[in-house]
């Protein structure tokens, strides 16, 4: 199947690769099919390009390159609804927002996108249950060699 993109012209898909959300990504309530494309060589990043609208693609990464103790906590019915048995099925990543200012590069790790490779099917989540910020700022993080303040301040025990 070809797919005429924006951002990268005709791209050929294979319809096996289509994953179908069970609930859209917050935002873009009419758009629940979606392609995952490689992001530029030796990136962190892909793809996640709409299937129902060649303008639509967002930026994903595994959000354990920047955050090695990243964990989701899942309810039993949100695995149900992916047909999976434990977290580990599936794939995570996090948005990536890329504004003008690339000091200001950030990902949402409170509300992460799910997939579930094996039965094709994804979800965006939020996680009520964790303290993990919506704006991680990673050009902060690595210049300082450190969580962002935004970070640190949501981590904290107090």
């Amino acid at each position: 199947m070809q797919l005429q993109t924006t951002r990268f012209g005709a791209v050929e898909i294979d319809e096996e690769s289509i994953i179908a959300f069970t609930q859209p990504i917050i935002g873009f309530q009419n758009y629940r099919r979606y392609v995952l494309l490689p992001g530029p060589a030796d990136s962190v990043v892909q793809w996640l390009q709409s299937v129902e609208s060649g303008e639509l693609a967002f930026l994903l990464m595994d959000p354990r390159q920047v955050m090695l103790d990243y964990e989701v906590d899942l309810r039993p019915e949100e695995l149900k609804e992916l047909e999976v048995s434990s977290v580990e099925e599936l794939d995570i990543y996090t948005l990536v927002v890329v504004p003008q200012d690339h000091s200001q590069v950030r990902t949402n790790l409170k509300a992460p996108i799910l997939i579930s490779p094996e039965q094709r099917l994804g979800k965006q989540t939020v996680l009520e249950r964790s303290d993990y910020p919506i704006q991680y700022f990673l050009a902060q993080a690595q210049q300082d060699g450190q969580q962002h303040k935004e970070v640190e301040n949501a981590r904290s025990d107090t």
